[in-house]
């Protein structure tokens, strides 16, 4: 049975006393059944309900950080998060209220660099909130060679799509077996913040929203966008703002980030090819062509590994000889 805006409304006022609701309208999807309202005191509040298996996981993993980012740690932050006011159910129905923050999707900003100061700032507070918040199952947690695991498992499939330039290889090999990249504290990341998820009021960040993906991992999970979207100069302008606000003795951070968007590059290539879809194919190869030229002979791009002695890449049915030699890491890089 689906749930209309009325019901959801007068399930969230029954459930929540204090909550006034001046005026609301249907934003239902595929998804869900939903309504957003505006408050008598000018908030902002969705109420929903999922209709799918799908929409019920992100729902609950919204829902566990929704309830994380209790006042304490709003407090910490200087931009305003969504956050859960309620869930329960009706007729075996899950419904969730959550109050909402607003602002313009950095996205759809035509200059970007103009809000680098501020979302420098903003990244580092999420990267700030201290560990201990988190509870056991809350959010996910990963650890140090985790990341290195992931990194090594993008460039052994990268590696069999006999697609990727020798050069950019050794480059991406060298960087997997430099054991000082791999040595972090791993922080509380949201994990998807991609510009949609980031909210502007001007130059200044606002909200940041889209929490499903959030867990104790790698900062450089965060920071990668900045890396593929801007240039070298306005990374280093981020990284000294970023440092400032937040003091680590991460000394390689930025140059796991910028591995990090070397990466994604190497995600998309794998997707074509899983997908066997020949555009994603040539969409990813002429990007990492791209990557190659800008990379090559470029100190302001470098990863801070010792460059490989170029090799000869004869391609078995999975990979090169060296490769098939490296096998995975057997010892934690912390």
């Amino acid at each position: 049975m689906a749930l209309s805006p009325i019901m959801l409304t007068a399930w969230a006022v029954a459930e929540i006393k204090s909550l006034e609701i001046d005026g609301y309208r249907d934003t239902s999807t595929a998804d869900f059944d939903r309504v957003t309202c505006r408050t008598s005191d000018d908030r902002i509040v969705s109420i929903s309900s999922p209709l799918t298996a799908h929409a019920a996981d992100l729902q609950n993993a919204e829902h566990r950080v929704g309830q994380l980012l209790g006042a304490g740690v709003r407090e910490r932050l200087p931009f305003g998060v969504p956050h859960t006011l309620a869930a329960g159910s009706h007729d075996k129905r899950r419904i969730v209220v959550t109050e909402e923050t607003s602002g313009t999707p950095l996205s759809s900003l035509k200059d970007g660099r103009a809000a680098i100061p501020s979302l420098a700032s903003a990244i580092a507070a999420i990267h700030n909130l201290p560990t201990s918040i988190v509870t056991r199952n809350v959010i996910p947690v990963t650890t140090s060679l985790d990341s290195l695991r992931d990194a090594a498992g993008i460039f052994d499939r990268a590696h069999q799509t006999a697609k990727v330039p020798s050069p950019l290889l050794d480059r991406w090999d060298a960087a997997i077996e430099d054991a000082g990249l791999w040595q972090f504290t791993p922080t509380i990341t949201h994990g998807h913040l991609d510009f949609d998820a980031i909210l502007m009021d001007g130059q200044t960040v606002a909200g940041v929203i889209n929490w499903a993906g959030a867990r104790v991992a790698d900062p450089a999970d965060d920071l990668f966008r900045v890396f593929a979207r801007f240039s070298a100069d306005v990374a280093v302008e981020f990284m000294t703002i970023y440092s400032a606000e937040r003091p680590t003795n991460d000394i390689r951070l930025a140059h796991r980030s910028r591995f990090a968007s070397e990466l994604e590059v190497a995600r998309w290539l794998i997707h074509g090819a899983d997908s066997n879809d020949d555009g994603i194919i040539a969409d990813a190869v002429a990007m990492l062509n791209a990557l190659l030229a800008a990379v090559t002979d470029n100190p302001a791009t470098d990863l801070g590994a010792p460059p490989k002695s170029p090799t000869t890449l004869m391609f078995d049915e999975y990979r090169t000889t060296e490769s098939a030699q490296r096998d995975e890491p057997t010892t934690e890089p912390l």
